[in-house]
């Protein structure tokens, strides 16, 4: 269940994948879709041990913006950005 005061909470209404439910709109979350307002100003080498609200803390000063790393390199769960090795957009703070 998505809050009201989730910012995954869209009314966009989009056509289903299903060919089945074709007739049918599916009303709530859209899929997410990069702004391009947005622009990447950093990049980040991940090494071993690092977790992503330090990173949040060093780019943006707020441990609780670790999203705005896991909205920008297409992932839910933090723990699949931070493989060793691994390059991370780091893109603008926002609210």
């Amino acid at each position: 269940m998505i809050s009201r005061n989730s910012r995954y909470r869209r009314d966009d209404v989009y056509p289903s994948q299903d060919p089945g439910r074709a007739e049918h709109p599916i009303t709530g979350v859209s899929p997410h879709a990069a702004d391009r307002q947005l622009a990447v100003r950093r990049e980040h080498l991940v090494v071993a041990g690092e977790r992503l609200d330090h990173l949040a803390q060093k780019y943006y000063g707020d441990p609780l913006k670790y999203w705005l790393i896991c909205d920008a390199n297409g992932e839910v769960f933090p723990e699949d950005l931070l493989v060793p090795g691994r390059v991370l957009r780091i893109p603008r703070n926002r609210s």
